[in-house]
């Protein structure tokens, strides 16, 4: 097999997702608060200056996370703050999007391939013949670095996926399914790290500066690892949130 393929260039987020985006960050900001009813499709349309089938989109990815409820006759109601918080770390997703404090708009992806160390023979249960695929993703919001993620993933995942390699669209959007459907559950540990030389630069920080990192594996329903993944985030920018309970008999 050839050397490492490197490609770069900027990955747009759907129209939808943007305006998504920023709905959230009204209501984030209060601007519609719990009970209040958002204005018609019109009228918002011509506020974000999109079209009525963009909003639709959006709208339904709200109704989906729990921020708004369509009820008939009446439109779009902001639900309460209970009810926004329903949906949280408990849900695999992508944490780098989901939990930023300011709505993704743009994101760069490198790709190479190298056969595993040893940590990931472990971790991905493959062999020292295999080759895996090692993802690099930043995340922007309004032209700043917010989070980077270090991704690894088998190349026979890649290929069952019928993924083009130097589509970089293609590889993200299918690393996004994988974390939404290719996956049942997940082994996650979070700490606490100092920013090194290069994640420094990557991220526009100080060396040693305080990141969250959380490191997770993806598992199937048949315990099989489709993803390892290693995500650091800028602390002042994210805001997690998970639903803890007791079991009671």
């Amino acid at each position: 097999m050839a050397g490492p393929i490197y490609n770069e260039k900027n990955i747009k987020a759907p129209l939808y997702v943007q305006v998504y985006g920023t709905i959230t960050g009204w209501l984030k900001e209060g601007k519609y608060k719990p009970g209040d009813k958002l204005p018609g499709e019109n009228i918002l349309a011509e506020q974000l200056n999109v079209s009525r089938g963009t909003l639709r989109q959006a709208m339904l990815l709200l109704q989906e996370d729990g921020l708004i409820m369509n009820h008939q006759g009446k439109g779009n109601i902001v639900l309460s703050n209970k009810d926004m918080s329903q949906s949280g770390m408990e849900k695999i997703c992508n944490p780098m999007v989901e939990f930023c404090n300011e709505p993704i708009d743009k994101v760069t992806l490198t790709i190479g391939f190298q056969p595993p160390t040893p940590k990931y023979q472990e971790v991905l249960k493959l062999s020292a013949s295999t080759v895996i695929a090692i993802i690099d993703i930043v995340y922007y919001s309004q032209g700043a670095a917010q989070g980077f993620a270090n991704v690894y993933i088998p190349y026979d995942v890649l290929v069952k996926g019928n993924v083009d390699f130097d589509d970089n669209d293609e590889v993200y959007r299918y690393y996004c399914e994988l974390l939404e459907t290719g996956g049942l559950y997940s082994d996650t540990r979070l700490r606490v790290t100092s920013a090194r030389e290069r994640t420094a630069q990557v991220l526009g920080i100080k060396e040693d500066d305080t990141l969250l990192i959380m490191e997770e594996e993806i598992y199937t329903e048949f315990d099989a690892p489709v993803l390892s993944q290693k995500l650091l985030f800028r602390p002042s920018q994210y805001e997690f949130a998970l639903r803890r309970k007791n079991d009671r008999m």
